[in-house]
């Protein structure tokens, strides 16, 4: 009689294991879940928060191109009128974004890549 009182507690014991373990694994699935849920969410919204502003920065890139263009042509055809030749005016404008683009191709690195890199990083690991 003493063995069987033993073998039913050993029994209501592996019963109670398998019951905490499935309680155990029930919670852990919840929590890897809500886990994944949330990292999604997050990734959703820094890469609709990136796209925003990749979007911004191309509408004000296009008015910012839009106005350098036509200021360009005025101081283009302005030098064109004090040296009388529209074509050395022309020219000279030509010139300068020539030197300009020189300059900029040499510090491509230090002031804009670095940047814009810095800036992506700080889009998706730092919070706000």
């Amino acid at each position: 009689m003493v063995i069987s009182l033993t073998a039913m507690e050993v029994i209501k014991s592996a019963h109670e294991i398998k019951d905490n373990a499935t309680d155990w694994l029930d919670s852990a699935t919840t929590y890897l879940e809500a886990r994944w849920n949330l990292g999604v969410l997050d990734l959703s919204e820094k890469s609709a928060r990136a796209a925003s502003h990749v979007v911004s920065l191309l509408i004000l890139g296009t008015i910012g191109t839009i106005v350098l263009l036509f200021l360009s042509l005025g101081v283009a055809w302005l030098l064109g009128e004090w040296l009388h030749s529209p074509a050395k005016g022309f020219f000279l404008v030509g010139l300068f974004y020539g030197i300009v683009g020189l300059v900029l191709f040499w510090v491509k690195d230090q002031f804009i890549r670095v940047p814009v890199v810095n800036a992506f990083i700080k889009q998706f690991y730092y919070e706000k």
